[in-house]
């Protein structure tokens, strides 16, 4: 299990970064996963997901992931949970000191997610500026996800005339990106950053693939400062971890990574790190080859 792994990482029984795991979605029968083959369907959606069908279930099914380990809930928004149900999952997580991410993308799902008191709102896509307002004034933290729109979904395997068809939609994808990134901005709304990177990306490994998301924020308009702090220390508190990572302070994990080149003129540094330290044991070091004095 995930959690499980999350957990060894954590320990330092396996060789990986921290990370805090939500365990199997909590989503509606039908939301998310559709069209799946009748007698395999089950099979599969226990082994992705688990099933919210009401308060009761949407208890239970949060009690399930803790007992597994998760560390926080993930709850799909947008094709089927109630506000009873939803109600239920962030109850439920509190209780047990785990913090609800909710993923939703159009503003009724937003709406619901704020309603319900959640910690986080994944994506956002439709977020008004009153419901950006509302998160900030009761503390909800906004999770932008932005997308490496040409690249991901038009490579070069693909046809130059289904290439063609797409540039109208990949304009509107980088501008709608760009205009939810100023709105945040202007919000004052608490914010992080991450990838959602589960495409295949031609060439790039998903670690590789998840850091393009820098270069991308740039591109729509966030400011060098505001990713490298979306990505440190504003996640780290969004998490619930601001006492462990996020800022190099004594106390802490001392989990720090080294780029060559300023990242603050050139923020695509950090898809270039050189040198990684994890609870302040040296894991990577490629900053000797260009002569920092680095050592181990």
């Amino acid at each position: 299990m995930i959690p499980s792994f999350a957990t060894q990482l954590t320990a330092g029984k396996v060789e990986g970064p921290h990370l805090l795991a939500s365990g199997r979605k909590l989503i509606a029968r039908g939301s998310l996963l559709r069209n799946l083959n009748p007698a395999l369907a089950d099979a599969i959606l226990d082994h992705e997901v688990l099933i919210v069908d009401g308060p009761d279930g949407a208890r239970a099914a949060v009690q399930r992931n803790a007992f597994q380990g998760a560390n926080q809930i993930k709850v799909i928004l947008g094709d089927g949970i109630s506000a009873a149900s939803l109600a239920a999952v962030v109850e439920q997580a509190h209780r047990q000191k785990m913090k609800v991410a909710a993923h939703a993308h159009d503003r009724a799902s937003i709406q619901e997610a704020i309603d319900a008191g959640v910690d986080s709102i994944e994506h956002g896509d439709e977020a008004t500026d009153q419901q950006l307002k509302d998160m900030r004034d009761k503390g909800i933290f906004f999770d932008i996800t932005p997308w490496v729109w040409e690249t991901v979904y038009s490579p070069a395997w693909l046809s130059a005339e289904f290439r063609a068809r797409r540039v109208a939609r990949d304009d509107w994808g980088r501008n709608a990106g760009a205009a939810l990134v100023q709105k945040v901005l202007k919000s004052g709304v608490k914010f992080a950053a991450g990838s959602d990177m589960y495409l295949y990306f031609p060439g790039k490994t998903r670690g590789e693939a998840s850091a393009t998301m820098f270069t991308e924020l740039s591109r729509e308009g966030m400011p060098s400062l505001d990713i490298m702090r979306a990505v440190t220390v504003n996640a780290a508190e969004m998490l619930g971890w601001q006492g462990r990572v996020g800022t190099i302070e004594p106390g802490k994990f001392a989990d720090i990574v080294a780029v060559a080149g300023d990242p603050l003129k050139d923020i695509s540094e950090l898809e270039r790190v050189k040198f990684v330290m994890k609870e302040g044991r040296v894991v990577k070091n490629e900053l000797r080859l260009h002569g920092s004095g680095v050592s181990e």
